[in-house]
């Protein structure tokens, strides 16, 4: 596992590095500047995030995390079939969602969040403002 120059954090993942991944996550996130709620609300966005990729996407899956004028970002990505539009419209969660939904609905409260999706494959671009 590799940082490119300039980021925090810059890898692939699979179903068995999804751990590793999210202490990744924590400490490029504590080196960040981020501590305490909010970092434990943008981790957990970020896993909601990676676990979303696992289960829906396809490889190649990967996560980047980079500092942006004062906001901490973390990018994820897959090679999927893309996130059907009933799951991006939902606004309330509920006990159940035929597709999940429930990660997209915590993640867009815990961060800034910005889905590119189709066909082709997934991002996720979760922003939070850094201290």
């Amino acid at each position: 596992m590799r940082t490119l120059a300039g980021s925090l954090l810059s890898l692939e993942f699979d179903r068995s590095s999804v751990t590793r991944v999210r202490h990744l996550v924590m400490v490029s996130a504590q080196e960040a500047g981020l501590k305490g709620v909010i970092l434990e609300d943008f981790v957990l966005a970020v896993h909601e995030a990676v676990t979303n990729a696992v289960r829906y996407g396809s490889p190649p899956r990967g996560i980047a995390m980079w500092r942006e004028a004062g906001v901490l970002v973390a990018e994820i990505t897959d090679k999927g079939p893309g996130i059907p539009d009933e799951a991006l419209e939902c606004e309330e969660t509920a006990t159940r969602f035929g597709f999940g939904g429930r990660g997209l609905w915590l993640m867009n409260r815990l961060a800034d969040l910005v889905v590119r999706t189709g066909a082709e494959g997934t991002t996720i671009r979760l922003c939070v403002a850094l201290p």
